[in-house]
């Protein structure tokens, strides 16, 4: 990429590094240093026309939720409450199709029902 003077870095992170998760504390820190090395990498690779930049999803039907019962799983994509890897997969190809003169650097992506901010947890009282 250096070389060639061009290329794009996508970063796949959580939405852990932003909001702690805290029955998976290795999970957040890993997610949590990624928010620091994403920003840090780009200000290395930027001058060589390289972007980079971050994708940080919510819960998305994955490997890590081979254990649910397919009951939940059906419940929680009717719900809102997870994505579908491509929703995720979409969010990607956005960032990467923008023209070179724009860098999307962090995204979060969270599933409509999905409310992480503390200060509006209200409503769900």
């Amino acid at each position: 990429m250096v070389e060639c003077k061009t290329g794009d870095i996508i970063v796949t992170s959580s939405v852990a590094g932003f909001v702690p998760v805290v029955w998976e504390p290795v999970y957040t820190a890993s997610k949590f240093a990624v928010q620091a090395f994403v920003p840090t990498l780009r200000r290395q690779v930027i001058k060589h026309g390289i972007r980079v930049g971050e994708v940080a999803p919510g819960p998305v039907v994955t490997a890590l939720l081979k254990d649910w019962p397919k009951a939940k799983m059906d419940e929680a994509l009717a719900a809102g409450s997870i994505m579908e890897p491509k929703e995720v997969a979409d969010a990607v190809l956005f960032m990467l199709t923008r023209p070179r003169n724009i860098t999307i650097r962090d995204l979060v992506i969270l599933p409509h029902a999905l409310d992480l901010c503390p200060l509006c947890r209200w409503r769900d009282q």
